[in-house]
């Protein structure tokens, strides 16, 4: 499970990448031809490149405990506490720590949990 755990958060990190790299390669393909939208796309890029980590860290909201990569794996969160899906609140905890990558999978490997399982009591399972 912990390589399927692994895999899924690397899918979720390039299903938010997509976007900046289609918008980056949509802008470049402007600047010639179009000078004015590669402008105005220039100046709204920054405002685009912040909106991504909110992406990631609200990616197990939309699916109720999952994000793509656990819908694909057959993974969940839980809550320890409930043993149910924790609420949305403790999902956006969790992910706060999305920009320590290499931590959080060093951590899967030893403890099979990440600093945000830790600090909001939760787990992944798999079932199905």
């Amino acid at each position: 499970m912990k390589l399927k755990r692994i895999i899924a958060m690397f899918i979720d990190w390039n299903l938010s990448a997509i976007p900046a790299l289609l918008y980056s390669l949509f802008l470049l393909s402007m600047a010639k031809y179009f000078p004015q939208i590669f402008m105005f796309g220039a100046i709204l890029f920054p405002f685009f490149v912040i909106s991504l980590p909110l992406i990631f860290v609200y990616r197990d909201v939309i699916f109720k405990g999952q994000s793509i990569g656990k819908r694909i794996f057959k993974l969940k969160i839980v809550d320890l506490e409930t043993n149910s899906i924790p609420l949305k609140s403790k999902l956006i905890r969790r992910n706060v720590f999305f920009f320590v990558l290499p931590v959080e999978i060093i951590l899967i490997i030893i403890k099979n949990q990440t600093i945000g399982d830790m600090i909001t009591k939760t787990t992944i399972v798999s079932y199905g």
